[in-house]
């Protein structure tokens, strides 16, 4: 598994019910040890800011693993545009999806934001990417 690390963050707004949103990030993130920071918005609304990071291979490994592999396979067709220059692979979650217990890669805004931070010996982004790459067509091809 060539991701050194997975950073998860979701929002709860003050319309949004805390335990709701802390029951899909939870199923998301597949631990329960989830961070809670609280926020204000523009015009004095509170916001909550959940946030969890794994670094365990076997929890980073379970992750990936639990992505269908229409999504494993978007990831992979789009791997380009969602890295950065320092090696970093970004995508988000349905949030409205992971609370009815789906993994579901989303465009959309109400969404739980993954970071994969995806090793490379250089750092280097063309480095990542092949390592990125592989890792994501090495799951395509596991039998189901």
């Amino acid at each position: 598994m060539s991701v050194i690390h997975l950073d998860f963050r979701t929002f709860c707004q003050a319309t949004e019910v805390e335990e709701r949103v802390r029951k899909a990030m939870t199923f998301a993130v597949g631990i329960e040890d989830i961070k809670v920071k609280h926020s204000e918005g523009y015009h004095g609304n509170k916001i909550l800011i959940m946030t969890c990071t794994v670094s365990r291979k076997a929890d980073i490994r379970a992750f990936f693993r639990r992505l269908s592999k229409d999504d494993l396979a978007l990831l992979l067709d789009s791997v380009d545009q969602r890295m950065d220059d320092d090696g970093q692979l970004f995508f988000r979650l349905d949030k409205q999806k992971a609370f009815l217990e789906e993994l579901v890669i989303s465009s959309g805004d109400d969404c739980v934001h993954v970071r994969a931070k995806v090793e490379s010996y250089p750092k280097r982004r063309e480095k990542a990417l092949e390592n990125a790459k592989f890792m994501l067509q090495e799951l395509l091809d596991r039998p189901e």
